[in-house]
């Protein structure tokens, strides 16, 4: 009778503990996606990715997403910006057919007509890069249906991808990465979508430009196609490679992306 009032109390002691036992913590992983950011031309905002790699519970898209929108994710170069943060947030999303919805908290936003659609786009092209089967990304706030974000653009239907060539930076470097360390000899390589597959470049070290030239890429616009750069051998130090495209109508940069870089040996 002691033994079965002994096995009894354990097992109400064990039942006790595990129901007053700490959960355990999600499980997170880290992924490696494309975010998408603002970058400032001399006569536009245009949008540019950068690869990051973020921490995210279950759900990959609500993670990158979350990260991007509280400004958690910020972008190594410095000539890119993310328009989200200071105070707004992803509270939920959710998908019907292959559309994303995303409904969002959000602190006032100060931004104009140009900058509050790139803000969108980052949020459309980031969560479609994470999944391609996605065509369009619809925007509420705080539960319901809004008509805009912040004064300017229409938000009450799916906004879809706008085409490559009207929003996306026609010139993008995408190796050497910003502040990366390289060893001869040194290729560079990215995308364009510029007239006549043309683009021209210059290389700078400490005491001013170490060399400059012209590229072409695999094809002109309306394709993004890639380029690639030789720079040859190097001396050790710190370079800064700029990429660019001049205006056709009065030669000035029309558009133009650049990388910091050091070079070992």
């Amino acid at each position: 009778m002691r033994t079965q009032r002994r096995m009894m109390a354990a097992a109400v002691l064990a039942i006790t503990l595990s129901a007053c036992a700490p959960a355990s913590p999600p499980a997170t992983q880290s992924v490696t996606v494309d975010v998408f950011f603002a970058h400032a031309q001399p006569t536009r905002v245009t949008l540019i990715s950068e690869p990051h790699t973020i921490e995210v519970v279950d759900d990959v898209i609500a993670g990158v997403l979350s990260a991007l929108v509280a400004g958690e994710v910020q972008p190594l170069d410095a000539d890119y910006e993310n328009l989200w943060g200071a105070g707004s947030a992803v509270l939920s999303t959710s998908r019907s057919a292959d559309v994303l919805t995303v409904d969002l908290s959000v602190a006032p936003l100060s931004l104009g007509a140009e900058a509050e659609s790139i803000a969108l786009a980052q949020l459309v092209w980031t969560a479609t890069s994470i999944d391609t089967s996605l065509s369009a990304v619809l925007v509420t706030i705080d539960g319901a249906g809004a008509e805009t974000l912040a004064g300017h653009v229409d938000i009450t239907r799916p906004i879809a991808r706008d085409r490559a060539e009207s929003v996306l930076s026609p010139l993008q470097i995408l190796a050497p990465e910003e502040g990366s360390a390289v060893s001869n000899p040194v290729v560079a390589a990215g995308m364009a979508c510029t007239f006549e597959a043309s683009y021209s470049w210059t290389l700078e070290g400490p005491s001013g430009v170490v060399d400059e030239g012209f590229g072409m890429a695999s094809e002109g616009c309306p394709t993004r196609a890639p380029w690639q750069l030789e720079l040859g051998s190097l001396s050790a130090g710190d370079y800064v490679l700029t990429v660019f495209e001049l205006s056709a109508d009065d030669g000035s940069v029309w558009a133009a992306d650049s990388k910091s870089f050091t070079v070992t040996k």
